[in-house]
């Protein structure tokens, strides 16, 4: 049941590869592209490594040491403003609300809205989600020639998340406008500016429902509070920023990847469809494979050797989970698909105090996508003469465009 995963990949030289081990940057489209030979190097060679970029930092791509530090939250913290990402897409001098605070803050916001992430409330959504993947399916069959970024993954993402946030579904074309610009431009003029439009828009939300509360997701936040403390109309900005960003770009990105493998491999894509009871290892393999967020960074809070490289208090140190996710000491034959892998114990969704709050919904997703297009599509694959093309950003590893041919 194992395939390759990849198909028409970027090609590195030994030259090349030993060129940009030395110089990692996970923002060249090159490593975008086809990032599995430069872990694999790291990993062989040195799997904590050192990256002149951005500042410098640490890279630690095995498995067992990116457990060991995403963890330990004392020694590799969360709490510096600016570090989660590399560089970051929007300088501040506050932490992004819950992932650069550590415990005991941290799990305090996550319990304001553990219920509604948990996996009984996200089990209950199922209808919901089924409704709006089999409405974007419908169209996408009815046009035939598709790219099914555009017309699927993101809007069933941003979609899907409006639902459990309680977020007016005609916005959802301006915040996907909002990331893009914000990610695929970080650092620039219209970055800036679209962070900006962003915080103004969640501000005029937040100011609507402190006045006229509802049973919603943000009078919710806005009810709350944290260490005998209300929380702030901008701690709710910022809370709610971090969801609607990290819940549906990433999301988006894994479902996306889940179906250009299967438009990739017809032969996998029948399987699945012949038996439908391997979705559940199904989806946990593609969440293994695509791993979408590239590093996530924590600061040195001491002197520490983590996998034989002496790292300074202080120090960056950037968690590779796809590389982790990679490792061939853990996962046999890593790089390639199979839609029965168990045990996958992946680290998809981060490890330890940071893991990911919206992983039941990523799965629901998944499920779900599978089970619809399962359900009305024989069959799909690359529209001829077409490539499936990146986003420009490394932070978050996922395809612009999808472009595909449906059979009906």
């Amino acid at each position: 049941m194992a395939r390759s995963d990849t198909q028409d990949a970027a090609v590195w030289s030994r030259g090349e590869l030993e060129a940009f081990v030395a110089d990692f940057d996970h923002h060249d489209p090159r490593f975008i592209e086809n990032p599995s030979p430069v872990y694999e190097e790291l990993r062989a060679r040195c799997p904590v490594s050192h990256s002149p970029r951005y500042g410098g930092f640490w890279l630690v791509t095995n498995y067992e040491d990116v457990r060991h530090a995403a963890k330990d939250w004392k020694t590799f913290t969360s709490s510096v403003p600016n570090v989660t990402a590399i560089p970051s897409s929007h300088p501040r001098a506050e932490p992004d609300i819950p992932i650069e605070v550590d415990p005991p803050l941290h799990t305090r916001y996550r319990q304001l809205v553990a219920p509604v992430f948990s996996r009984a409330h996200v089990e209950r959504m199922r209808p919901r989600v089924t409704a709006v993947a089999t409405e974007l399916l419908d169209r996408v069959i009815d046009d035939g020639d598709v790219d099914l970024v555009s017309a699927f993954a993101v809007p069933m993402s941003v979609r899907t998340l409006a639902t459990f946030i309680d977020l007016p579904r005609d916005d959802t074309p301006r915040w996907i406008e909002w990331v893009r610009r914000m990610y695929d431009g970080a650092g620039s003029q219209d970055s800036d500016t679209a962070t900006g439009e962003y915080y103004a828009y969640l501000g005029r939300l937040i100011a609507q429902r402190r006045s006229a509360p509802r049973d919603d997701f943000i009078s919710m936040l806005l009810s709350a509070t944290v260490q005998g403390h209300q929380l702030s109309d901008h701690d709710v900005a910022r809370f709610m920023r971090v969801l609607l960003i990290a819940g549906h770009e990433t999301t988006a990105a894994s479902m996306a990847y889940a179906l250009r493998h299967l438009a990739e491999h017809p032969a996998q894509w029948d399987e699945l469809r012949k038996n439908p009871d391997l979705i559940p290892t199904a989806v946990e393999e593609f969440l293994r494979l695509s791993s979408t967020v590239t590093l996530q960074a924590r600061n040195a809070t001491r002197d520490v050797t983590l996998g034989g490289s002496e790292i300074k208090s202080g120090d960056v140190v950037a968690l590779s989970f796809p590389a982790a996710n990679r490792d061939r000491t853990i996962f046999p034959m890593a790089e390639q698909c199979a839609l029965d892998r168990s045990p996958n114990q992946h680290v998809a969704f981060g490890f330890g105090p940071h893991v990911c709050l919206g992983a039941h919904v990523a799965r629901l997703e998944l499920s779900v996508m599978l089970e619809a297009f399962i359900a009305r599509v024989p069959a799909f694959r690359i529209a001829d003469g077409m490539r499936p093309t990146w986003h420009t950003s490394g932070s978050v590893r996922g395809l612009a465009t999808l472009p595909v041919q449906i059979e009906r």
